[in-house]
Parts: structure tokens; sequence; C-alpha cells
């Protein structure tokens, strides 16, 4: 026999060396951006500037030029006029001149009644002539008097008169 080394049994465990291992950690949902705060910020803002802001319904509005129009006699017309008055109120007459009542509740009742004469008196239209100053609120003031008058189909025409 030979006098070699006893064989040495060695456990395949203790052969792996421990070293600690860094396994990556699973991924949060919680790591996404939260943009809540930045909502709220947004509809803060929202909401101020609804509430700093004016709504002017009775402002000037410049009107576009017409492009397409049908045309309507005036002799055949109920004329109303209107031209910038003096503050919020714009002057309203008839076609002749005669101013109606300064008063908004008597000067609809005049323009109703007006109305309705020249559509008894066999015109076929009616026109409302308005500088281009006249505020958009007077005018459809004047047109719902208006209409108070007009038979079922008739249509208000509105002339916007340039200015120089």
């Amino acid at each position: 026999m030979s006098s070699a080394a006893p064989e040495q049994i060695v456990d395949v465990e203790e052969i792996v060396v421990e070293e600690e291992f860094f396994k990556p950690r699973p991924r949060d949902e919680d790591d996404d951006l939260d943009i809540t705060p930045m909502i709220d910020i947004t509809f803060l803002l929202l909401i101020f500037f609804l509430v700093t802001s004016r709504m002017n319904e009775a402002a000037p509005v410049d009107l576009p030029q017409a492009r397409h129009g049908s045309v309507v006699v005036g002799k055949q017309s109920a004329v109303i006029v209107m031209k910038r008055g003096t503050g919020d109120q714009a002057d309203v007459t008839k076609a002749d001149g005669m101013p109606f009542s300064p008063d908004l509740e008597q000067q609809n009742a005049e323009i109703a009644e007006y109305i309705q004469q020249e559509l008894d008196a066999g015109k076929k239209h009616v026109i409302i002539r308005a500088e281009g100053s006249v505020r958009q609120g007077e005018i459809g003031r004047v047109s719902e008097a208006i209409a108070e008058s007009l038979a079922e189909g008739m249509m208000i025409n509105i002339a916007v008169e340039e200015q120089t």
C-alpha cells in the first residue's frame, strides 16, 4: 500500500462561500409621481380667475362685415333707429326721428305698439338700424320688445351703420 494521503471527504456545502447577496428590491407602486397637489393648484387657479374676472355682457362688440344677406326694402319696413346715447342706454327713435320714452319699461311698450301699428298699416318687414357702437345688450332688449308684436315666422332684420 502506498502511503497516500487519506482522502478527505469535503462537504460541498462548506465549499460555497457564503457572501451577502443583494437581491433587487421589488418595485413599489408608490414610486410614481403623485400629481394630486398639482391638480389642486390648477383648480385653485381656475377658481381664482373665474372669481376675479368680470363678465361684461354689455360691452361693445365689433360685428364682422356681412358676406351674404337679403335685400329688404325700407319703404315696406317698420324701421327703428338706435344711436349710441349717453351712458349704457342707447337712443331709440322711430324712422321719422321721433324718440321713444327714456324709461325702459315704457319704451319697450311703445316699441311693441309702434311695430304693431306699422305692420297693421301694411309694412312687411322690421328693421333695426343701429350704429356700430351700440351695445349688443341694447339691441337684444329692443329685439325682445319687437318680438312681442311680430307674427309667427317674421324675422327682425338688423342693419349696422358703419362709423365714419
